[in-house]
């Protein structure tokens, strides 16, 4: 049984949820899923970014530091790990693509008051794949508010992540490239990407390709 907390993390339709489910029932530990559709600005913040973005942040920031304390306090990480499909530091990392200068440095210091209050991650995974299998599998799942997701902002999520793995000297960060894996449909290959997340690795980013 795996015994530590993980989060799986990764750009939007990347299949995060979909991997933290198979992954939590293999491994048979709870998995704390977010409640991202509960959050009434995320809508209006598609249509019109600049006027929504501190909105929508901030109102992340609340439902997610709600859920994770909840979570939390009944859980006791002796006798069981966690997995997770989104991290606190998500808040953070999107914040910082849509907030302008003034606003990020305030949404930031409400951050960390908040963050410091919360269990940290053993390892923080970041599943990447190709933007154009995002915008696919976006389509796919057919969510009308995510229709409006351009190519740009995908890659611009990507982008955060990468420069906040690499500087979270304090963190074990991986990044798996997933663009030829198929953990739904392949079995082979959920079980190649569970041995690479019980695997040790060193603090700082370390990134994976798998062919």
């Amino acid at each position: 049984m795996m015994t530590r907390y993980l989060v799986v993390e990764g750009n939007i339709g990347v299949g995060k949820t979909t991997l933290t489910q198979l992954l939590s029932e293999a491994w048979q530990v709870p998995a704390l899923f977010e409640r991202f559709l509960e959050n009434p600005f995320l809508p209006k913040f598609y249509e019109d970014p600049k006027r929504y973005a501190f909105s929508v942040e901030t109102a992340f920031l609340a439902e997610r530091y709600r859920q994770m304390r909840d979570e939390f306090a009944g859980h006791d990480f002796k006798k069981s790990g966690l997995l997770a499909d989104y991290s606190f530091y998500k808040t953070l990392i999107f914040a910082q693509r849509t907030l302008d200068k003034d606003e990020y440095q305030l949404f930031s210091e409400l951050f960390g008051i908040i963050n410091s209050q919360l269990p940290q991650p053993y390892l923080f995974v970041y599943l990447k794949t190709d933007t154009d299998k995002l915008l696919q599998n976006i389509a796919k799942r057919g969510r009308d508010f995510e229709q409006h997701i351009t190519a740009d902002y995908l890659k611009s999520i990507d982008e955060g992540y990468r420069q906040f793995m690499q500087q979270a000297s304090g963190m074990r960060c991986l990044m798996v490239h997933t663009a030829e894996l198929d953990f739904v449909k392949q079995p082979e290959d959920l079980v190649l990407l569970q041995k690479l997340l019980e695997a040790d690795y060193k603090y700082g980013l370390t990134e994976i390709t798998i062919r």
